[in-house]
């Protein structure tokens, strides 16, 4: 007795679809890359002068407006401040 598989082979246009959706996906990933790039600069700048303004503990002061993340959040909060204050 033999088994036919037919049923999971793919067709061309199918293939086709799926490497479609799959750059299309690459392409959002990188969109957002940008923009989240883009948003840690302007938050760096902003950083510095707010530090500049009152004292460089405002620098490497860590936010809670990332602890929805869990400890991510924390890691990430931190590492934002890092940024402003390396990069100064």
């Amino acid at each position: 007795m033999t088994l036919q598989i037919d049923s999971l082979a793919i067709t061309a246009d199918e293939a086709r679809t799926h490497d479609t959706q799959i750059d299309q996906l690459d392409e959002q990933v990188a969109a957002l890359d940008a923009d989240i790039l883009g948003a840690i600069e302007l938050r760096t700048e902003l950083v510095r002068k707010l530090a500049a303004a009152t004292s460089d503990a405002a620098i490497t002061a860590e936010t809670s407006a990332y602890e929805d993340l869990g400890s991510d959040g924390s890691a990430f909060s931190r590492m934002l401040a890092r940024i402003a204050s390396v990069a100064r």
